[in-house]
């Protein structure tokens, strides 16, 4: 199971840490990884001056994160994690 946690600290929430909760959650859907994968809000990862918003993966911290780039992020991130 891998867990990805996004930051819903207040700099990320102003950020977009909503909408990148709401479109993770539809490539979870679409990749029908909801067994394999679990999303989690987490409290403030102390990144807040590298921009947008921040995410854990597994043991890796992700910075500047936005919106419009989670699928390349799926694509060359979370879906090659999965497979191990």
């Amino acid at each position: 199971m891998l867990t990805v946690q996004i930051c819903v600290g207040s700099s990320c929430f102003l950020r977009g840490a909503p909408a990148v909760i709401n479109r993770m959650q539809e490539l979870v859907e679409a990749h029908q990884l909801a067994g394999r994968l679990t999303l989690k809000g987490s409290f403030c990862m102390e990144q807040c001056t590298k921009g947008g918003v921040t995410m854990r993966l597994g043991d890796e911290l992700l910075t500047g994160i936005k919106c419009e780039e989670l699928p390349h992020l799926f694509e060359t991130k979370i879906l090659p994690a999965l497979r191990g």
